[in-house]
């Protein structure tokens, strides 16, 4: 994971009671509303855009904005890989290795994941982060077109309904 991301960081406690209304969407452990609890204007540390968020729980996401994160929300980032779509990539694969793992008896924290492996694809022993956003947009590309394909099936459906009346 190191290699991945040579910055990796825990968030700090910051108790709801002590929270304070701001603009800095704020992290937390949970899946509802991909983890952020709220806004605050608490002196916290912000954490760089183009990061993914891993929690006790081993929930993964990507974050495309500065946070701030609770000290059950581990950070990943790296200065040189700031690609979103390799990002996502690089989340999704994270996320399936850590599913159904962790959960309030046996809570993940961020220095448990330092010497965590993936495979990922490479090229000459580097990670090929064209080749991942590539691959992104290629399931990009598919979910559109399967989107416009069902649309238009469904258009089509409600004119013959639309004709019958």
């Amino acid at each position: 994971m190191r290699e991945l991301f040579p910055s990796i960081y825990q968030g700090r406690r910051l108790k709801k009671d002590d929270q304070i209304r701001g603009d800095l969407p704020f992290v937390m452990a949970g899946t509802t509303n991909t983890g952020i609890v709220g806004k605050i204007g608490n002196d916290v540390r912000k954490f760089p855009k183009q990061s993914i968020t891993i929690d006790i729980f081993g929930n993964t996401f990507y974050r495309g904005y500065e946070f701030g994160a609770g000290d059950d929300t581990g950070v990943f980032w790296n200065t040189e890989n700031t690609q979103p779509k390799s990002l996502l990539f690089l989340k999704t694969i994270i996320e399936k290795q850590l599913l159904g793992k962790y959960d309030f008896g046996h809570k993940l924290r961020a220095s448990q994941t330092y010497d965590m492996e993936f495979q990922i694809p490479t090229q000459n022993n580097q990670p090929d982060y064209t080749f991942m956003s590539d691959f992104i947009k290629v399931i990009e590309k598919l979910v559109i077109k399967d989107l416009v394909e069902w649309t238009d099936k469904k258009i089509q459906a409600t004119k013959e309904v639309v004709a019958q009346h």
